[in-house]
């Protein structure tokens, strides 16, 4: 979602002259000195004002020298992450955490992640000394959108144990995007007032997109990745998912990485360096990735990250992630997704943009493998969207042996009408036979080209492992399941009236 707003830190500086005071009255009579000193006055003015312009360039050119500086020096002192794997490989733990929306009823045997919320809370607890959260916006009251729900209640407590963490000596640092949602929430101000550092990055200016990152990164040991911002809805009216990774020294190094290319950029005046600076390397990747025990299941695992102007030349394009994924599938791609559009939908308006989805069907008809996309259909979702889900869904011939399916998911909104851009499927996830990706951004062009987004990838070898549903593969395949079979997947040819579904109108 886009919007455009200005950035409360936005600083406007003018250059007030010490002679806007003068006037005629101060000019002496006297002719015959008078054409002197006018000219004495005026070179005067001129000298002044000549100080005045090459003090503010230098200061700018001090500026950008700070700028520089940070960039090339505030990574300067991380370790290598391989050379840091040693030290907790064993110990490493993936834990799936979700956030089903209330008074949503699967039955009684339907297992879920562990809450978000909970999830959460537990990291907050264990930080003992620096607590980095990248999110869109911040919006953790009802207030910061203009309703009153007693669903904000999570939101609430989290922000609360955020204020307090300073006191504790733990540090934290968030940064936002700009352009933003949610511009009048007060959650920044209010968290740097309690000691919390704050930087809204401008990805507007840098790269024409937004930061819609969200992750955090607590005491450079563990991380969570998903799709939830830090908002209330997020915790009880949003269908969410990620997962948090415990004791991962190695992971949490690198995506720090990551984090510290916002943190530099959030400098007035910043430009992205061409090329990054080497302290901004991985030795993670696509073609090298970590080795490493997940809850004692073998595992190869790398974080993506876009867009391409954030990422060195050693780091893996969150793209070039989704292709990888799509192209080493063997037996099946089950994506669920908010948003699904083969084209641009921002910047170059509704531009063609078939990367994804080419390689999808490439995958259904070079190599028999079967595809379901679970898409997210809500109150606000944009239409323009249903014809290229139709596309792909008419493709689907069980006789000729293509198999490719489009579901809704819609999430009721019974009572809850008055909370704005909720009650929908906000999942960015894709699990094939032997990896899982799980994303922070939507698939359309925007969000992989202009706009920060991070996905992390693991691959693991279910069929060897003694019990495949406890591996990331496994839960992650079962929660696809219980969610396509469940009585809010509608599919795409039964689709009639639903108010709770914009595309039930199209």
């Amino acid at each position: 979602m886009y919007s455009s707003c200005r950035s409360t830190f936005e600083e406007v500086h003018e250059l007030s002259s010490p002679y806007t005071s003068l006037h005629d009255s101060y000019v002496p009579k006297k002719r015959g000195l008078s054409g002197l000193k006018t000219l004495l006055l005026a070179t005067g003015c001129l000298i002044i004002l000549g100080g005045l312009l090459a003090i503010a360039l230098l200061e700018e050119m001090k500026n950008e020298e700070k700028i520089n500086n940070a960039v090339i020096q505030n990574t300067t002192h991380q370790p290598e992450p391989h050379a840091e794997q040693c030290d907790h490989v064993k110990e490493c733990r993936i834990v799936l955490v979700e956030s089903i929306p209330l008074w949503m009823d699967y039955g009684t045997n339907a297992t879920f992640g562990v809450p978000l919320y909970k999830a959460w809370k537990d990291l907050l607890s264990i930080a003992t000394e620096q607590i980095d959260i990248a999110s869109f916006y911040w919006s953790l009251t009802a207030e910061d959108i203009g309703v009153k729900s007693s669903t904000d209640q999570f939101g609430r407590d989290l922000l609360e144990q955020l204020k307090a963490l300073p006191k504790r000596n733990v540090s934290v640092r968030a940064v936002s995007s700009i352009p933003s949602v949610a511009t009048n929430s007060t959650d920044l101000d209010v968290l740097r007032e309690n000691g919390v550092q704050v930087r809204r990055i401008n990805f507007g200016k840098l790269t024409r997109g937004i930061l819609h990152s969200k992750f955090w990164i607590v005491d450079r040991r563990h991380i969570y990745i998903g799709s939830a911002n830090m908002d209330w809805r997020a915790l009880t009216q949003v269908k969410e998912l990620g997962v948090v990774i415990y004791n991962c020294t190695s992971l949490a190094t690198d995506l720090h990485k990551i984090y510290q290319s916002y943190w530099v950029m959030g400098h007035k005046n910043a430009t992205i360096p061409v090329p990054w600076p080497s302290s901004y390397d991985t030795s993670i990747n696509k073609d090298q990735p970590l080795r490493v025990n997940l809850s004692d299941v073998p595992s190869r695992v790398y974080i993506a990250n876009s867009p391409p102007a954030f990422c060195p030349d050693s780091r893996t394009k969150d793209l070039d992630a989704v292709l990888s994924v799509v192209s080493q599938a063997e037996q099946f791609i089950h994506v669920a997704v908010m948003e699904y559009f083969p084209a641009s939908k921002f910047y170059y308006n509704h531009r063609y943009w078939p990367v994804i989805e080419n390689a999808l069907i490439r995958s259904v008809f070079e190599r028999n493998v079967t595809v379901r996309l679970l898409i997210s259909c809500g109150r606000d979702s944009d239409s323009s969207v249903l014809p290229f889900l139709k596309s792909l869904n008419a493709l689907n011939s069980a006789p000729d042996n293509i198999r490719i399916e489009v579901r809704l998911y819609i999430v009721p909104v019974g009572n809850e009408t008055n909370i704005p851009y909720t009650r929908v499927n906000h999942n960015k996830y894709m699990v094939t036979d032997n990896v899982a990706y799980i994303g922070t951004s939507n698939w359309s062009a925007d969000y992989f080209n202009t706009t920060a987004g991070v996905g992390l990838v693991v691959s693991q070898d279910v069929l060897h492992s003694p019990s495949p549903g406890d591996t990331l593969l496994g839960q992650l395949s079962a929660v696809f399941d219980r969610d396509w079979g469940s009585k809010f997947a509608v599919p795409l040819e039964k689709l009639g009236h639903n108010p709770d579904c914009a595309f039930s109108k199209a």
